[in-house]
């Protein structure tokens, strides 16, 4: 690769690079696109946000806002949210599928019939698509929902 590259000693790599532009031969526009473009890290950018009908939307909708619907161990939001949710009742023991159950349903491993009942018709009216004028987008977070209650009404939890 002798040919490829210029060896210069220090000195002159200095001089070379000085005098070098990478805009030349560019228009003032073409300059000011290329600035852009690199300020963003010449990549797109997508948000980082949830959709509107998964599990944290619904959850931060419910209660971010209120200091209700989330866990703030550490008081960081300053809401007098750090309470920690009460364990489960001492004779109720949870298997795996009822935790994940639980956790589809965006609910504390203490919930009781009532509180299941609730958030699943709840879920359910929020992605069903008839609800949302035929958008089909929540469809696998419904099926998630009735799997996860199925399973909490076999285990007799709900």
């Amino acid at each position: 690769m002798l040919h490829e590259h210029y060896w210069f000693c220090q000195p002159h790599a200095a001089d070379y690079n000085r005098s070098w532009n990478f805009f030349a031969g560019m228009s003032d526009a073409e300059i000011r696109l290329r600035m852009e473009r690199s300020a963003l890290g010449d990549r797109p950018t997508w948000d980082f946000k949830a959709g509107k009908n998964s599990r944290e939307a619904a959850s931060a909708s419910r209660g971010f806002a209120s200091g209700t619907g989330y866990r703030d161990p550490f008081d960081l939001f300053g809401k007098g949210g750090g309470a920690v949710p009460p364990a489960a009742a001492p004779g109720r023991r949870l298997g795996k599928l009822e935790r994940a159950a639980l956790a589809d349903l965006d609910l504390y491993e203490d919930a009781d019939a009532t509180r299941i009942r609730a958030r699943y018709t709840e879920l359910v009216k929020l992605c069903h698509p008839d609800a949302n004028g035929g958008d089909r987008s929540a469809e696998t977070k419904l099926q998630r929902t009735i799997r996860a209650y199925q399973v909490l009404r076999k285990a007799k939890l709900a």
